[in-house]
Order: C-alpha cells, then structure tokens, then sequence
C-alpha cells in the first residue's frame, strides 16, 4: 500500500524530516535556509515596507510567536508600530493597544533585549499596567541597531503560552532584527536621496525660469542698448506702430532711401504692411506732391495687367474703342507701387525692366515708346533671389529691383510692438464705430502675444474687429482670444516653430490652417489671412491645395 502523500501544512515538517534530518539539528538548518531566503527576498524586493513584513513573517514563523511587531523609534525614545503580523501572516488591527508601550521604549531606549516566559508573573514587567490589562504571557523583545544606533525593536508575543520562547530564538530574533534595521536604514537613505532629488529637480526648475527669465532681460537691455544706438528717425513715421529694435532698423533704412530717387524692395510676409511703407517713403520724399499709383501684380491676369500698366492704342485689340492710359503714364514725375511683383510673368518682367533701364515703354498695339520718369516701389513675400537662381524671375530685373531693400520683420519677430499695436488698432475701430475703445484683459494680451500671427498685422486688425464684435462689454476677456489660439498653435519664446522652414511652407500652413479654422469656407479663409483672392487662389494652385 503506497505511503499517504503528506498534507500542505504538513509540507515544511515532512521536508525538514525527510531532506534535513528530524530534531534540533533540523531546525537551526531550516532557520538558515529560512534566513538566506529573507536575504534574498531583501536584495530583489524594492518596498521598505514589504521588506519588514517579510521578516517580521520569518521572526513568527521560525519563533512559533502568536503575533509579531515591529516598531520604530520616532522622536525622542518614542516607539511607532510599523508593521504587525499574526501567525497567519494577517496584519494586526489596532496594534498600538496589543503591545505594551513601556517594554518596547525600554527596549529602544536602553539598546537591551527583554525576554520573559510570562510578563504577568515578572516581578517587575508584572507590575506595568499594559502587561496586566491585557494578560501578557510570554514575550520577547530585540532592537533594531545599526552601526550602534538604535532605530527601533522587534516585539513578538504570545498571549496564551507560557516559555514560548528559548535563547535559540532571542539569537535568532537578533539576526533578523539586523537584517530589518539595514533595511529600515536603506528605506531612510532612499527616502532622503528622494527628497535631495526632488529638491534639487526643483532648484534646476527654478534655475530654469531664472535663467529664462534672464534672457528676456537680457534680450530687452540688448534691445535697448541697440535702441539707444540708433538714432531717431529723421523723418516722422508714427503711422507705422513699432518700437522693437527691428523695426527702428527699417526706420533707418526709410530714412536713406527717402532721400533718393533709386528703385526700392520691399520684402516682408503678407499683412506687414509693404504699402504702408511705401506711402511713408514717398509722402517723406521729393516726390511726395506727384502721384503716388499702386498696382497688385497678382490680382490680374497678364493681359490685363499689361493694358493696366502700359495702357493701349485705340484699335490695339478687340474692343479697345479709344486710347487708354496706364498707371506708368498716370505716375509719370511720380511713384508706381507694385505690390506680389514675384507673381508679374516673364513678358511683363521684360516690359519693367525697359521702363527702369531706358524710362521708356511702349502701349500695347503702339508703334511708338512713350518715355516716362518713374520710381518704382516693389514688394513681394516670395524670395526672388531664390526664384531668380531657379529661372522663375530675371534676374537682371531682380538686381535692378533690389539697388535698397528693406526687409520687414514678421509680428512674431517683434512680439514686442502687439501691445502697441493693439492699442492702435482699437483706438482706430473706435474711431470709425463712434464707439467707446475696447480694452484688452492681462490674461486675453498674453494670449495675443503668444500666437505667432501668420497672417501679421491685417490679421492681427481683423481678429481685433472680430473681438471687439463680439466683446459682451467693453473689455475683450481672455475667452475671446482662445478659439485664435486653438486653431494654430502658439509660440512660446523665440521662433523655434519655423526654424529650418521656408517661406513657401509657413505660408502654405497658414493658408491650411485660415481654411481648417473657416470651415472649409475659401473666400473667408482669403479675408482672414487679408489676401487678395487673386493672390489667395493662386498660392491654393502653387501650393497643390485645389
């Protein structure tokens, strides 16, 4: 009849008797065993916590104790229960009222251990009122010491038992009580490195924004010093908002080509204002009381753009009934604007380059060339150097366009100037609405000065129009500014969003992004950018949108 498997709570005796050998001998081995398992258990567990209990569970197991307790010192000779355990392996309810408080102080406080095979019977334990209230039998209490400072002690008890435990087991309740206080002091070291590294993860913080906020001072006092460098400006361009350090530069160079007679190119995005320049340099200048004429190159087609122009001879085409005359022969002894000159097609290129080299030109179906003195002021927001290298744009034209160029600095590049602007706008609406001026909110400025304005400063005017509409009174709050901020993403300090990007690309993200936030809506997305529909068309078929 074959041997009767031994039952799982008999599992460790049957494997002590059997692999160990039976008696004493057997048990100081399974202790070892049991001890190079806590070990282990300590090296690859990471919760200080679950570390105690694992040993505070060997301490109850390998002693036979009912109950076990481990406490730590807090403040001066004070005891704190930091894990209890029953023989099951059950955390102990409400332990500070099971443990007697003056046996485990005098324990922490005097480094010694204290063993007694019934506390009640003690001549001197017997007499504490924890021991007698709650009928204490035997006890054994270690401390925790480490590097001889004591942390804390091991308390396990049994109520019901007398001589529970031996002198085997004080040994054994010592070495484990070590093995926990080099654990509560790694659980204490990892606590204070934790805290040194969330300090210091703080002060990097707050070195952080210091230094942030350094370089904006930085910047401002650079601003200012190079403010301070530049003198005023000769003539008085206060129609023109800017104070930033980029735009006294465009002051500057205002000044010097006012004072000639030289062809001028503007450079700058969409809604920088490119004809507002023009009309400050020509009404500062000898020409200021001749006729100032503007022209947008890409809101007509060719033909009609050359009989704009040139004008034409009666007869020249198909109902062309009488002579007509051309903005070139209008601005004669004046200025010509020519606004998206980088959308003008070859042919015409060729016709300018004539008027600016030999200040002639010839009517379309004329025979004759008509001479004129002209300047011309162009502007684009394409790179026409770029397009003259690709064969796109002449490039004799092009170098004969750009003899002074004036570069105008986009909103984001100058987020210094939107307060002002602001401001100046309002004023303006409330100007032309008879309306009381709207004032902007700390919280509704900041968000206008984080956007990065891809439309510049037309849109910048027409989203100020939109607020002021819809203002319930007369402060434009911070919730106005939001669905601008949700529909492009804002820039936070500096112009990172567009380094290593081209012309081409930001402006074709903004046209994305004008049609995304219109709903889809074409002609609402050409008002909001402040584009031509012409030109706004035309950059939909360049960009691969229609």
């Amino acid at each position: 009849m074959p041997a009767e498997k031994p039952k799982k709570k008999d599992l460790r005796a049957f494997l002590r008797d059997s692999i160990l050998g039976g008696g004493e001998e057997a048990r100081e081995r399974e202790r070892l065993v049991r001890i190079i398992e806590i070990i282990h258990a300590m090296a690859s567990e990471q919760q200080p916590k679950r570390i105690l209990a694992t040993i505070l569970d060997a301490v109850i197991e390998l002693t036979s104790a009912e109950r076990g307790f481990l406490i730590l010192r807090r403040g001066a000779g004070q005891g704190q229960v930091e894990v209890a355990r029953n023989l099951d392996r059950e955390a102990v309810r409400s332990p500070e009222f099971k443990i007697s408080h003056t046996i485990a102080e005098q324990v922490i406080g005097s480094g010694e251990d204290v063993l007694t095979d019934s506390a009640t019977d003690d001549p001197l334990l017997g007499k504490l009122a924890s021991v007698a209230g709650m009928q204490l039998r035997s006890i054994l209490c270690v401390p925790l010491r480490f590097k001889g400072e004591t942390l804390g002690c091991v308390y396990i008890d049994h109520r019901f038992k007398r001589g529970s435990f031996t002198e085997s087991d004080r040994k054994l309740a010592r070495l484990l009580a070590d093995q926990a206080a080099v654990a509560v002091e790694n659980a204490r070291l990892h606590a204070e490195n934790e805290a040194q590294r969330r300090t210091l993860e703080e002060l990097n913080k707050q070195l952080e924004e210091r230094v942030k906020e350094q370089e904006v001072e930085l910047r401002d006092a650079r601003e200012k010093l190079a403010r301070a460098a530049l003198p005023p400006p000769k003539y008085d361009y206060s129609e023109i908002v800017g104070r930033s350090s980029a735009m006294r530069e465009v002051f500057r160079l205002m000044d010097i080509v006012t004072d000639t007679e030289y062809p001028v190119l503007i450079l700058g995005e969409s809604g920088t204002g490119k004809e507002l320049v023009a009309r400050a340099i020509v009404r500062h200048g000898s020409r200021a009381d001749r006729p100032f004429l503007s022209e947008n190159c890409a809101a007509l087609a060719e033909s009609l753009l050359e009989s704009e122009l040139f004008g034409y001879v009666k007869g020249a085409f198909t109902g062309a009934t009488s002579d007509r005359v051309g903005l070139f022969e209008q601005a004669d002894g004046g200025t010509l604007f020519l606004d998206e000159i980088g959308d003008m097609t070859m042919p015409l290129q060729r016709k300018l380059l004539r008027v600016l080299q030999e200040g002639e030109f010839r009517k379309v179906g004329a025979t004759q060339p008509t001479r004129v003195d002209v300047r011309i002021i162009a502007a684009t927001n394409a790179d026409l150097g770029r397009m003259a290298e690709q064969g796109a744009f002449r490039e004799d034209l092009y170098y004969r366009l750009k003899v002074i160029t004036i570069r105008l600095p986009p909103l984001r590049e100058r987020r210094d100037d939107i307060p002002l602007l602001v401001e100046h706008i309002l004023a303006r609406i409330a100007r032309e609405t008879q309306q009381e001026m709207r004032r902007v909110t700390p919280a509704a400025l900041k968000g206008l000065v984080a956007y990065h304005w891809p439309g510049n400063v037309r849109e910048l005017e027409n989203e100020l129009r939109r607020m002021t509409a819809l203002a319930a009174d007369s402060t434009i709050e911070s919730h106005l500014v939001t669905p601008l901020l949700d529909a492009r993403r804002p820039v936070h300090g500096g112009d990172s969003t567009f380094a290593g990007r081209t012309m081409e690309d930001i402006e074709k993200s903004a046209i994305l992004a004008a049609i995304q936030r219109c709903g889809g809506r074409r002609s609402d997305a050409a008002k909001a950018l402040g584009m031509p529909r012409r030109t706004f068309y035309n950059r939909l078929r360049k960009y691969g949108i229609l």
